[in-house]
């Protein structure tokens, strides 16, 4: 088989019927939701929906950006 070839279902048959690991599933559903978020919606758009989420929630904000400023931090130091 090609590197061009189609794959056919026959062939891995045994994948196919595979469960997928549902953290993998999870994930996959989210990045699906988030894609046709950002497809759908402009930058100010977007803005406004954090804006409006970070006012709802504003222990939960300053804790993810504690945790994001944290994580950063240490790939910079690397």
């Amino acid at each position: 088989m090609g590197v061009a070839e189609q794959v056919s279902p026959e062939d891995n048959a045994e994948f196919a019927t595979a469960p997928a690991n549902p953290y993998v599933e999870e994930a996959l559903s989210l990045f699906r939701k988030v894609s046709a978020y950002v497809s759908e919606h402009d930058a100010e758009a977007m803005r406004r929906d954090l804006e409006r989420r970070i006012r709802d929630h504003p222990g939960a904000s300053i804790a993810i950006g504690f945790a994001v400023g944290v994580i950063l931090g240490k790939f910079i130091q690397r």
